[in-house]
C-alpha cells in the first residue's frame, strides 16, 4: 500500500528515491550550498526530510554534526519510504544530537507518524494545522514548540 501512494501520490518522493540521477543532483545542489565544518540546523519538510536523511547518513562532511534535526511533514514513516534511503531502515543518524518531528494527524505525507520508538529517541510533536493546510511548511514552522526548538538551537 505505502508503494502504491508512493508512485501515485507522492511523484516528487518517488521520482527521488527511483532516480539515482536525480538523488545525486539533488544532494550535490544541497552539498554545494552548506558549510564544510561545524554544527548544523537542518529544518526539512516533505520530500526534504527523505532527502536530509540521506545527506545526513552519506553525504555529510566529517567535520560537521547535526545539533538539531527538525523533520515536519514527513513521509520517513512509510517503509516504502524508509527501505529505500541510502542507509536503509529507520535508523536515527549517529550526528544527529537532537531530532524534532512534527507531524499533523490529517496530513497526508505524515501518514506513518509518529516516529519516536520506530526511529530511536526524538520529539515528536503533533500540531494542529489549518484543515486546509495540513502540509504547509509555515503552518508547521508557526507552532510554538517547533519555532522554541528551532531558535533554542541557533541561538
Amino acid at each position: 500500500m505505502d508503494a502504491l501512494a508512493i508512485a501515485t501520490i507522492f511523484r516528487d518522493v518517488d521520482i527521488y528515491l527511483s532516480n539515482p540521477e536525480v538523488r545525486r543532483d539533488v544532494l550535490d545542489c544541497v552539498v554545494e550550498t552548506m558549510p564544510s565544518d561545524g554544527e548544523l540546523v537542518l529544518v526539512t519538510h516533505s520530500l526534504g526530510t527523505v532527502v536530509g536523511m540521506d545527506l545526513i547518513a552519506n553525504r555529510l562532511p566529517n567535520g560537521m554534526d547535526v545539533s538539531l534535526l527538525v523533520t515536519a511533514g514527513s513521509p520517513l514513516g512509510m517503509d516504502a519510504v524508509y527501505s529505500r534511503l541510502l542507509v536503509p531502515g529507520p535508523q536515527r543518524p549517529e550526528k544527529v544530537h537532537q531530532w524534532v518531528n512534527a507531524w499533523c494527524p490529517t496530513d497526508p505525507v505524515a501518514i506513518g507518524c509518529p516516529l519516536d520508538g520506530t526511529w530511536g529517541k526524538l520529539t515528536d510533536l503533533a500540531v494542529a494545522n489549518a484543515r486546509d493546510r495540513a502540509h504547509n511548511i509555515e503552518e508547521y514552522l508557526a507552532h510554538p514548540d517547533v519555532a522554541a526548538a528551532i531558535g533554542g538551537a541557533i541561538n
